[in-house]
């Protein structure tokens, strides 16, 4: 007996939805296999009054750490490789991303004032940047030896780990307590940020784990666990919520405060942290620009948020 066409395309359809679905609901993404993330290398713009006044070393610095934070916004990992008959890759030492020199090298760009930049009609506008504006010139996403000596973190509030100013870091959670607890948080073990401001200041932050499985088998890249993350005021009142930007990485929709104190609450699910191995890559940007426009979201304390409702 002959099955219609049809049917087997509806068949084939329900099939596919429902991978999909279960994808979602596991934190993975459907990769053919582990691709290398390329990220745009590039620093701001600054003005100098004659060519030979450019900021060189302090442009590539800016442009080395932009593309470290695009690395990890846009979800690369240090990859566990299961292959097809069950034994991963050897290397268990610890590392973490780290970007690549861009291909084909970076240029420094001098360039006349022109509308766009806020120099002096005679300045010279000074700039780091990838060679080529091609996707496929840009800065490899690799990784790098984590030494001990790099871990950050503190166990709660009063002992929190003190921010200074734009940073990416790495912590980790395997012996860390719960301290910021249910219900205003997850049951899992949390460390704490605290970051001072003097004046009006555009923050932007995000966490990501910093190891994923890529199985040979199922050709599924998938996030260990979803770290959690908290914006707080001086007083612990909770400012803003963390977001899933995408499997692994939670971010804080950028905004601005005012001078004050204020704390970031990186958190886990005991259920879920163990799956990895427990790193973590923290981000705080002040005055930078690589998470996009302002989002004006605040968390409203004084409204009571009901049982699995969404931030």
């Amino acid at each position: 007996m002959r099955v219609p066409l049809y049917s087997i395309r509806s068949m084939s359809c329900l099939v596919v939805g429902l991978m999909s679905v279960s994808v979602l609901l596991t934190g993975c993404e459907i990769r053919p296999k582990p691709f290398v993330h390329l990220v745009e290398y590039r620093s701001s713009s600054t003005c100098a009054s004659k060519p030979g006044d450019c900021p060189w070393d302090r442009l590539q610095r800016e442009a080395e750490f932009s593309a470290l934070v695009n690395c990890v916004l846009a979800g690369a990992n240090v990859l566990k490789i299961v292959e097809e008959d069950g034994t991963s890759n050897g290397d268990q030492s610890p590392r973490v991303v780290a970007p690549l020199p861009p291909r084909y090298g970076y240029k420094r760009v001098r360039v006349g004032n022109s509308e766009e930049t806020s120099c002096p009609a005679d300045a010279t506008v000074c700039a780091v940047a990838s060679r080529h504006d091609r996707e496929f010139t840009w800065a490899p996403c690799g990784t790098r030896p984590l030494t001990d000596a790099e871990l950050r973190g503190g166990e709660d509030l009063a002992h929190a780990d003190r921010i200074t100013d734009s940073v990416l870091l790495t912590g980790t959670l395997s012996q860390a307590n719960d301290d910021y607890r249910l219900p205003d948080g997850l049951d899992g073990p949390d460390h704490v940020y605290r970051f001072t401001l003097t004046e009006h200041t555009r923050i932007e932050a995000a966490v990501a784990a910093n190891r994923a499985t890529w199985s040979g088998v199922a050709g599924l890249v998938q996030s260990a666990w979803q770290p959690a993350l908290w914006l707080l005021s001086s007083d612990g009142t909770k400012l803003q919520e963390g977001y899933v930007l995408r499997a692994g990485v939670t971010t804080l929709f950028p905004s601005e405060l005012e001078p004050g104190t204020y704390y970031l609450v990186v958190d886990s699910s005991r259920q879920e942290w163990k799956r990895g191995d427990g790193l973590y890559r923290l981000y705080l940007g002040l005055n930078q620009t690589l998470m996009g426009p302002l989002v004006p979201h605040m968390v409203d304390p004084a409204r009571p948020r009901r049982t699995g409702e969404a931030p």
